[in-house]
């Protein structure tokens, strides 16, 4: 894996710019800068610092604010991970809420001396309870369930000091619990009563974390590079140094060769096809730095946060077609390895879906699927598989609701990570 780490960079080095075609996209919004973005349902949601939440049902021509009265419109995350009545989680200057059926539930119960929240989500027992909320100087608080969204919390700091008390984003998973700070990376496996650090590999502005994202293996984005690595708690490895991100961005889509693209977003835009080719995004005329983004099948969308000469931050929201950002990139649909790993559908389902791969000869083929941290859940096959079109049938009942990751594994290679979600 070090030796794609050099490759990468080389590829840095030589890659050419790919020019912009972006499309300002700001009808319907106030001018207020951008904190997040996701895709809910069959739309695009933002939040902002100031000015709440809106939502956009085409492609971001109108948006329109959320249904519901938000008591705090200073959103700092807005995040949605499917479940019972598609419930978005929104973390407030003024707390924790729910947004569920076009109205707003306040989380903030009892207990919760601090409600500057910058990311709140379940938690997994030990330190982190049923719930967790991460506030922007005094560290965690955790709940432990008694109702629906009546929470009791408590403080969940023990091992938090210093710049480490600011969280800005987390993961939680099966036994095991990852925050991002201003200090750095913390983790609390299953019942640890509190937060160690994994900061192996990062220093100065590396050590200022805005986003966790998983998929195969863990990437950062922070004040000081894209950083990755392959198990939560070894060494962090570079990827592009030395240039401040906020957004990490990944999604399949049939648009690239490879199936997926990512992309690090902040000062400055990468994005990749394959983890070899990182190719700088050309931002020129639009002023600031990208502080959301997400994509659905057809556009990437980003928003941009700028300071004015007074000091008022605004913001504006652009999108650029997915296909354009494959102009001169090879165009390479020679399957390595002579394998593929296709995208299981239906996704999301409730009950069964299909996992097919294909393979150009006798080989011997290992499935294997992951949570959301990159805990190996399931093995689905690990076995020989002659030549051409296979089809794995894979029933939720193995699966608790959630987001996963499967990946391909032909000959001890790997070859590719698809992400599925069970309703």
């Amino acid at each position: 894996m070090k030796k794609l780490i050099i490759l990468q960079i080389a590829m840095l080095l030589s890659s050419t710019i790919i020019f912009a075609q972006w499309i300002p996209i700001n009808s319907g919004l106030p001018d207020y800068p951008p904190t997040s973005m996701c895709n809910w349902v069959d739309t695009i949601v933002v939040s902002s610092y100031g000015g709440g939440i809106f939502l956009t049902y085409d492609k971001g021509e109108n948006w329109t604010e959320m249904p519901g009265t938000l008591p705090n419109l200073f959103v700092n995350k807005i995040e949605y991970s499917g479940g019972q009545f598609d419930p978005i989680s929104v973390s407030t200057d003024g707390g924790p809420y729910v947004c569920v059926n076009g109205s707003y539930i306040d989380c903030n119960g009892t207990g919760l001396t601090n409600n500057d929240i910058n990311w709140w989500g379940a938690g997994n027992e030990g330190i982190t309870g049923d719930a967790v909320v991460g506030t922007k100087s005094n560290g965690t608080f955790a709940a432990n369930y008694t109702s629906p969204f009546i929470y009791d919390w408590y403080p969940a700091s023990t091992g938090l000091s210093g710049n480490a008390l600011t969280i800005n984003d987390g993961l939680v998973g099966e036994g095991v619990a990852t925050i991002a700070t201003n200090g750095g990376m913390y983790q609390a496996l299953g019942a640890a009563t509190e937060w160690s650090p994994i900061n192996d590999g990062l220093s100065g502005d590396a050590l200022v974390v805005h986003d966790i994202f998983w998929l195969g293996v863990t990437l950062l984005a922070t004040d000081g590079g894209l950083y990755y690595t392959l198990n939560l708690g070894s060494e962090w490895l570079p990827i592009i140094a030395d240039e401040k991100f906020n957004v990490v961005v990944y999604f399949n889509t049939s648009i690239s060769p490879s199936g997926y693209m990512v992309y690090a977003l902040g000062e400055k835009g990468f994005y990749t096809q394959d983890f070899e080719n990182w190719v700088q995004l050309d931002f020129s005329g639009i002023d600031g730095e990208v502080t959301a983004a997400c994509a659905d099948e057809e556009n990437l969308y980003i928003g941009f946060t700028t300071e004015s000469k007074d000091g008022k931050l605004n913001g504006g929201i652009y999108k650029r077609p997915l296909i354009e950002f494959l102009v001169d990139i090879e165009n390479n649909n020679e399957p390595i390895s002579g394998a593929v790993l296709e995208q299981n559908f239906p996704n999301p389902f409730n009950y069964n879906t299909q996992i097919a791969f294909s393979l150009s000869h006798q080989s011997l083929v290992c499935i294997k699927v992951y949570d959301i941290l990159g805990k190996e859940f399931l093995t689905l096959i690990n076995e020989v598989k002659e030549a051409g079109r296979h089809v794995y049938k894979l029933n939720s009942k193995e699966l608790d609701p959630g987001t996963y990751f499967y990946n391909l594994l032909v000959d001890n290679k790997q070859i590719e990570t698809r992400k599925m979600i069970v309703k």
